[in-house]
């Protein structure tokens, strides 16, 4: 507050210039008293400066603690009933993994969930590349197995997502204390980091997560060169160390000195650091014991310094009210800034009160565009349809729960003929309008149907058919050329004259060694046959049977 107050200083002089003048005569009778009594005063304030920012601090580290507790309390929530569980879900991983995979999407502080067996087979994972991964070469495997409740590890690299990330372990015994199965929860650091960004509300304040050995998880400001580093001998690692909670005076990991508090998680060797600079503080009211002290023996400047002074009081009061009144509105603790019962300021109060309607109103279109933009981000412009990415998110997710079910997946893959001489011929207008067409007979033979239509790219549609076999694919693809048929769009560069299209068919039961490309290009090897074999025909990729990396194709 004193900072601000010296900013705006000479603004205030100007706009007083005559109300100092008024009132220098009665600053003349009592300035060398108020000089020394001004003195000691600061000298009082800036131990109550000091005491005050250290309450502050102290209360940022709680504030800061009880967030970034409720986070970790739900992931060592979660880890306690996974584990509880773990041995059951090893024996039904079609439960397992829809289980962890809902709690890694919806409970907020976590990236994933896995179970593994004592051997270190992870036999259920929320991620797909994590099935089959083993971790018995993993130290904190170990550290897990021989802890008796549970484990927290440093930072750790993550095989799965090529990331440095943290582990929560837990190893589920059996009554006489064999391990049974081992559950593990991996945090969120990018949410511990927005947790620490929303707990920093103070000016100068910089919160720090501190993990065993000194590693630094997670830091707001963010600074790349402290984040996911180690400082074991640093000065401020050695005293947050030693006790569980406590205000210390230290150099931090960027190298300026600042008064921090911290506070250790129960159960965890993890600690909230918060911290504040001393000099933002102390240095302008430093400032003002050196200045009065000067004013003491120079009577003018005394003079000069008091009208000053009391004129910033008249002035940066009311101003500071009005900025705290403002600052209330923009985190949202009121909606409208209060009167300052100042008439100078009352065209300013009703500016911002009429700027804070505005801006509420706009943030609610913001959010309503916001919600189309995710729409056409998912939808092709020209047809309607779902476009490529969106097809690419299904496929990926479908083929997973097949995999887990046991159930086929089909693809039924379409281009439409000679296309580029219809646009020749017609015109590119003509061209989209066929292509919306096309697309329209595709979502209705879908109608009823769980099947995903897409724009492939082109003039190329995909239809994504999850739990049908390859006859139902078939019906399917034929059904959509015969109503192409039946339209019969003019085609005058086609040798039937018509609109025609050629279609691709596939179908497979995706397994733990399968992959999703295989499959397109099964589609995509029978549509080249359709299209070898004359067009406007539907062919199946009937002759490949293999199994392994390639699935199992019918």
């Amino acid at each position: 507050m004193v900072e601000r107050s010296g900013e705006e200083a000479p603004v205030a002089s100007r706009r007083l210039s005559s109300l100092r003048l008024r009132i220098l005569f009665l600053i003349c009778l009592v300035a060398v008293p108020l000089s020394v009594e001004r003195i000691m005063a600061l000298f009082a304030d800036r131990q109550d400066q000091i005491q005050s920012l250290e309450d502050d601090v102290r209360d940022l580290v709680r504030r800061a603690t009880l967030a970034q507790l409720e986070g970790l309390t739900r992931a060592r929530t979660v880890l306690d009933v996974v584990s509880r569980q773990a041995e059951d879900l090893l024996d039904d991983p079609e439960a397992c993994i829809p289980f962890v995979t809902r709690l890694a999407d919806e409970v907020a502080g976590i990236q994933g969930v896995f179970i593994a067996t004592p051997d270190g087979d992870v036999k259920c994972a929320h991620a797909p590349l994590a099935m089959g991964v083993n971790i018995a070469d993993r130290p904190f495997f170990h550290e897990a197995l021989a802890a008796e409740d549970m484990f927290m590890t440093e930072l750790s690299f993550s095989r799965v997502s090529g990331l440095n990330s943290v582990f929560l372990l837990r190893t589920e015994r059996a009554p006489g204390g064999k391990p049974l199965a081992v559950a593990g929860i991996i945090l969120d650091l990018q949410w511990l980091s927005r947790i620490a960004a929303g707990s920093a509300v103070e000016v100068g304040a910089i919160v720090d997560v501190v993990g065993e050995g000194g590693t630094v998880l997670v830091r707001y400001p963010t600074l790349p060169e402290i984040v996911e580093h180690r400082f074991p001998d640093h000065p401020l690692t050695r005293k947050i160390m030693v006790a569980k909670e406590g205000v210390v005076t230290a150099i931090g990991y960027d190298g300026k000195e600042r008064i921090f508090a911290f506070n250790r998680f129960e159960g965890l060797d993890l600690r909230v650091v918060v911290g504040m600079d001393t000099a933002k503080v102390l240095t302008p009211i430093d400032r003002k014991i050196q200045t009065t002290a000067l004013v003491h023996f120079a009577a003018l400047a005394c003079f000069l310094l008091v009208s000053w002074f009391a004129a910033e009081r008249i002035i940066i009061t009311p101003i500071a009210r009005l900025t705290r009144s403002v600052a209330a509105v923009g985190r949202g603790e009121a909606d409208h800034v209060k009167d300052n019962d100042v008439t100078e300021f009352a065209p300013l109060v009703r500016a911002f009160n009429e700027m804070a309607r505005r801006l509420s109103q706009r943030n609610s279109e913001l959010r309503t565009m916001n919600g189309r933009l995710a729409s056409l981000a998912r939808t092709d412009g020209l047809t309607g349809l779902a476009n490529r990415r969106t097809f690419d998110v299904q496929f990926s997710q479908d083929w997973v729960r097949a995999r887990g079910d046991g159930a086929p997946l089909t693809l039924v893959m379409l281009d439409v003929d000679h296309f580029k001489a219809f646009n020749d011929a017609r015109g590119h207008l003509s061209g989209d309008e066929a292509l919306r067409g096309v697309a329209r007979m595709l979502s209705a033979a879908a109608t009823g149907t769980s099947h995903l239509v897409a724009r492939y790219g082109g003039e190329e549609f995909i239809v994504l058919m999850s739990g049908a076999d390859l006859a139902t694919g078939l019906a399917f693809a034929e059904d959509v050329r015969r109503l192409l048929s039946e339209v019969a769009i003019a085609h005058p560069a086609s040798p039937r004259r018509r609109l025609t299209a050629s279609f691709g068919v596939a179908s497979t039961i995706p397994t733990l060694e399968g992959s999703p490309d295989t499959l397109v290009a099964a589609a995509d090897a029978a549509l080249y046959e359709a299209k070898r074999s004359g067009r406007d025909r539907v062919v199946a990729h009937a002759d490949l049977y293999a199994s392994g990396a390639n699935g199992t194709f019918r």
